[in-house]
């Protein structure tokens, strides 16, 4: 399946996010907006709402300083 390429960019910005802190792919999900399945919903083609996609980006935000 071909993810739409701006759930291409978020996944990407997430998993390098992962990456750089070891943050597991249900945790991060939790603490970012609440929703453990977060990581296999966009994986799998959902298209996320534009608040989500916010929350998501201010977290990582948040967690880099």
């Amino acid at each position: 399946m071909k993810l739409h390429p701006d759930v291409k960019r978020l996944l990407d910005e997430i998993n390098a996010f992962r990456a750089r802190t070891g943050m597991e792919r249900t945790r991060f999900g939790i603490e970012a907006v609440n929703d453990g399945h977060l990581l296999p919903r966009l994986q799998s083609g959902r298209q996320p709402r534009f608040s989500t996609i916010d929350k998501v980006r201010a977290f990582m935000k948040r967690k880099a300083k």
